[in-house]
């Protein structure tokens, strides 16, 4: 039994590789981690529009909107990194309503500072039909706080009571060396999470989410 541990945490040491400026990756870059103190200067989350209901939100307070210093690696395959990475959370609203916004805490590490943010429809357990997407660039650095990325929808989109959706979050073939990081939500809310690692979604079961939320009406 003590055996096992060692090696386990020799193999957890193994894969965790230091980064610059004090950003560590783990696991091949499936979770990064900051060591050094986060900026000191926080930005606290615009409000939501008054006009607008939360349908979905893990976020916590404007100063504390997403955790600084923890979330999920958003990797290109040229990102530096034994694999690439896109991950996905999933929500389910507790009645009818029309998605008219989305915010997300996402963060920016090196290469292109882009990510595509979609929408979509549930397939078995992991994200299947898209039903919107977003590109976002000029992302805040990774340990920084706390700047979402807004992302409106005209028209809105039509999300049924009790049915399953997931954001997603991913590179795209224009930007392969992207190395972003969907921020975990700062309370450590878990939920159905996702991830595709270059060959197609996998339900990983329940993790810590990253940090987002639906808004509409």
């Amino acid at each position: 039994m003590i055996l096992a541990a060692i090696l386990m945490a020799a193999c957890c040491f193994a894969q965790a590789q230091s980064n610059r400026d004090g950003v560590v990756t783990l696991n091949g870059g499936r979770k990064t981690v900051l060591i050094k103190p986060q900026a000191s200067r926080v930005v606290p989350a615009a409000p939501a529009p008054s006009n607008l209901i939360t349908i979905y939100s893990n976020l916590s307070t404007s100063d504390h909107a997403y955790n600084a210093i923890s979330g999920a690696g958003i990797l290109g395959p040229d990102a530096g990194q034994p694999w690439p990475q896109w991950a996905a959370s999933a929500f389910t609203p507790t009645a009818d309503h029309t998605m008219k916004e989305v915010e997300v805490g996402v963060t920016y590490v090196s290469g292109a500072n882009e990510v595509v943010v979609t929408l979509n429809a549930d397939a078995g357990g992991v994200p299947g039909q898209l039903l919107h997407g977003w590109r976002f660039s000029n992302l805040p650095v990774f340990g920084s706080c706390c700047t979402l990325q807004t992302g409106f929808v005209d028209g809105g989109i039509p999300l049924k009571k009790n049915q399953k959706y997931w954001l997603t979050l991913w590179t795209s073939p224009q930007t392969p060396d992207t190395y972003a990081v969907w921020n975990d939500n700062y309370n450590g809310w878990q939920g159905s999470w996702a991830n595709d690692l270059g060959s197609g979604w996998l339900n990983e079961g329940i993790q810590t989410l990253g940090a987002f939320a639906i808004l509409g009406q």
